[in-house]
């Protein structure tokens, strides 16, 4: 397992571009020793895949979708109507972007330190048997549990799913 420096990346969330935030964490996650890196896109949903520790990981996110017309750094509000909005959803989505690079790196610099294991740092995102994530099974309990005010049975999360 390489170890890697990003502290050069870590600037204002919209200076770097999609594309290079993408890159980035790529680069770190195959620096980190991961195989299988891929990345993919559904309309404002994207996901990416990859295997590292003996384990398979798929972290979807879903993208900025913001109807919403802040003032933007630049002088972006001097411009009219549809392109203003088109500014603030590419401005909106390096910062997202350039968020999930930074916990990304954080994450893998807990791992490579030993403060904490790959599998504990992205647990959420653990493909189980069956191509759900832990989240997905869990979620639903979670939620349950919430509502009820019970303290959830874990193992009613290990029964087969109905979807």
């Amino acid at each position: 397992m390489a170890t890697y420096d990003s502290r050069s990346f870590y600037t204002r969330g919209d200076s770097f571009s999609v594309g290079a935030s993408r890159e980035h964490v790529e680069r770190s996650l195959l620096d980190f020793g991961a195989t299988d890196v891929l990345f993919s896109q559904r309309g404002h949903l994207n996901a990416i895949s990859f295997r590292a520790s003996g384990r398979q990981f798929r972290i979807v996110l879903s993208l900025p979708q913001t109807e919403r017309s802040p003032a933007v750094p630049g002088g972006v509000s001097d411009v009219p109507g549809v392109e203003v909005s088109a500014k603030v959803l590419e401005l909106d989505a390096r910062r997202f972007w350039h968020a999930f690079a930074l916990s990304t790196d954080a994450k893998l610099a807990a791992a490579a330190a030993g403060v904490a294991t790959l599998e504990s740092e992205f647990l959420a995102h653990v493909v189980l048997p069956g191509n759900h994530t832990v989240m997905d099974e869990l979620e639903p309990v979670i939620a349950s549990a919430y509502r009820s005010g019970q303290r959830p049975s874990i193992s009613a999360a290990a029964g087969p799913r109905t979807d």
